[in-house]
């Protein structure tokens, strides 16, 4: 039977179930990991996944934050009790066949892209569930994103009816413009429109920073070219 992995974003997943419900104690918590355990069933029995696994990202320093000390500088802490209830959570996604993973260092963003990758190798399909759309530029034959609170499946296809650009564009384009919810602030004055006139006539990134033509957008990315590649560098999943 062919692979097709199911590849949770797992606090992505429950944080949001967890802020919507706003548990005041640990027993609140067992009615949000009941939650969590309902949306998850739905999500096995939507696309019937011949393996899945919820990722969960290291809670420490990665090489993330030691490239940048603005990144994601503007995020409020994960609030203690779902850290210490943390547990209960694993817990009940194992009760429904479903096992965790994580990797020191590394952000679920990173494990899962190389997870996706690996799948791909042996001829399998990944479908990615989270909100996040830095997973976009994974997307590919093999690989698409599921935003499960919204009900939206993101192909290849889709994402360039969206943003105008291509996968391959996608991590130039957030260089750009930056990514507000990881505290990435691009280019000064480039905007989604300007990003996409730039991408439109230079391709990508490197092309723009060194064109020789006298260009008013292409200049902006120029005097701040350092920092819209470490922006790159930031964006792209390993």
């Amino acid at each position: 039977m062919p692979i097709l992995f199911l590849a949770v974003d797992g606090f992505n997943l429950i944080r949001r179930i967890f802020e919507a419900r706003q548990p005041r104690n640990a027993r609140d918590v067992e009615s949000v990991v009941d939650a969590a355990k309902g949306s998850l069933t739905r999500i096995l029995t939507k696309f019937s996944p011949s393996h899945a696994g919820v990722v969960f990202e290291d809670r420490g320093r990665t090489w993330r934050h030691l490239l940048s000390q603005d990144y994601k500088a503007n995020r409020s802490p994960t609030p203690d009790l779902l850290l210490n209830g943390l547990h209960e959570f694993v817990a009940g996604f194992q009760e429904i066949g479903v096992t965790d993973c994580k990797v020191p260092s590394y952000e679920a963003d990173d494990v899962i892209g190389t997870i996706a990758s690996v799948v791909a190798g042996l001829g399998g399909r990944t479908v990615i569930v989270s909100t996040d759309k830095v997973y976009l530029q994974l997307l590919s034959s093999e690989i698409t994103l599921f935003d499960y609170f919204n009900d939206r499946l993101w192909d290849r296809q889709s994402m360039r009816d969206h943003f105008g650009v291509s996968v391959d564009q996608y991590v130039d384009y957030l260089a750009l413009i930056g990514d507000k919810s990881n505290n990435l602030k691009g280019v000064p004055g480039i905007g989604p429109k300007s990003a996409l006139q730039l991408l439109s006539r230079y391709s990508d990134l490197e092309s723009a920073i060194t064109s020789a033509a006298d260009d008013k957008l292409a200049n902006k990315v120029k005097a701040s070219k350092e920092d819209a590649r470490r922006c790159r560098q930031l964006v792209q999943l390993k």
